[in-house]
């Protein structure tokens, strides 16, 4: 299991987690004083990369195949193993 800890804003504001199984790619986020969770089966996803913003942080990025067309995420502070999480989540997708 992959797990990615980060936050918005250097403050730590609006924490992000994500974790990838293999299978499910799980997205917890703290908007104001609500949690939300998303959960992603592998075959629902099409791509997923990461844009490097400098200063900004790092923005991940991912594409689907039905439902959200597009989902993004920034991480300012964090995120450490993000390109980890992409190759994996890419690898599951496209495994030939």
């Amino acid at each position: 299991m992959i797990e990615v800890y980060g936050a918005e804003d250097l403050e730590g504001n609006s924490p992000l987690y994500i974790s990838f199984d293999g299978r499910i790619l799980e997205i917890v986020l703290r908007s104001g004083m609500h949690t939300e969770l998303a959960r992603y089966p592998i075959n629902w996803l099409k791509k997923m990369e990461i844009e490097d913003n400098g200063d900004k942080g790092r923005t991940l990025k991912y594409t689907m195949k039905f439902q959200a067309p597009v989902g993004f995420f920034t991480f300012v502070s964090g995120g450490e193993n993000l390109g980890e999480l992409v190759d994996a989540v890419n690898s599951a997708i496209n495994p030939f």
